[in-house]
């Protein structure tokens, strides 16, 4: 009994603890917090059940309140709308009200495309571009990072913008601060096509650092009649058409990897028939 006794003050007093350090942090963390668009909030004046009231800041910025009609939330923290509301109430209708305002749903933000985890993602604070991507678990193999687009709605009009993030983390360009239901759109790198004697002709994503054999790889190899070394590849530069022989024993045989070049978006290879 002594025991059980003791254990129950130890946890009382942990509880205690907790209260008295822990909550206010948490409620200070909270009440510092600025309010944007897309923000739900719940707001409770203490003995006045009637006033409690769900509100989502609208596009104007604004919540609306019983009594008081619309009031300005957007920009302030959770701690200045309190003590706003408070003032308001104070003015007409209460003797000594006691606001209090909870965040129910924070603004949200997309992140779509070629990333880990794309989906919806909650905006508290202040996030950017990069923060955003590394959020949804950072690009995918296929994922271009010079193509990454901001999708932003502003008065009613859709403003799309492309962004080099290479450019953003070598500080070459600013990185940008984003705004409630903003969406990020990570483009894939674009595709390559494999024609001729390969097991599963086709187009493919492209990667960064892809080579021939390994692209032919992903396509199921050789087939028994192919040439091999009579492999090229089809690129266009500037406009032009150039073609590029591979002669793949000389990687796969005599090991010489410089052989096995790089791709880029938009090749293509043929691999021919055997004549033999």
């Amino acid at each position: 009994m002594f025991y059980s006794n003791k254990i129950k003050l130890t946890i009382l007093i942990l509880i205690s603890v907790f209260c008295f350090f822990v909550v206010p942090l948490y409620s200070q963390g909270e009440k510092d917090y600025i309010l944007s668009k897309g923000d739900l909030i719940e707001v409770d004046v203490y003995g006045e059940p009637d006033l409690h009231t769900s509100a989502r800041v609208s596009e104007d910025g604004t919540i609306n309140f019983p009594l008081i009609g619309n009031v300005r939330a957007e920009g302030l923290t959770v701690r200045e709308l309190e003590r706003l509301l408070t003032q308001l109430l104070a003015q007409d209708y209460l003797v000594n009200p006691q606001v209090s305002i909870f965040v129910r749903e924070y603004a949200r933000i997309f992140v779509l495309g070629q990333v880990r985890s794309p989906g919806a993602y909650e905006l508290k604070g202040k996030l950017t571009l990069t923060s955003a991507i590394a959020l949804a678990g950072g690009f995918l193999p296929e994922g271009d990072p010079s193509r990454v687009k901001l999708i932003r709605t502003v008065g009613g009009s859709r403003q799309v913008q492309e962004f080099d993030i290479d450019k953003i983390t070598n500080n070459l360009i600013s990185d940008i601060e984003l705004k409630p239901n903003d969406t990020i759109m990570v483009e894939e790198y674009g595709r390559i096509s494999i024609v001729g004697q390969i097991q599963r002709p086709g187009t493919y994503s492209f990667r960064k650092g892809l080579t021939v054999l390994e692209a032919i790889g992903m396509a199921g190899g050789f087939t028994p009649i192919a040439s091999i070394d009579g492999t090229s590849v089809i690129r266009l530069e500037e406009g032009k058409k150039k073609i590029i022989r591979v002669k793949i024993s000389d990687i796969t045989k005599k090991g010489d990897k410089t052989k096995d070049i790089l791709l880029q978006p938009g090749d293509t290879i043929v691999v021919p028939e055997s004549l033999f």
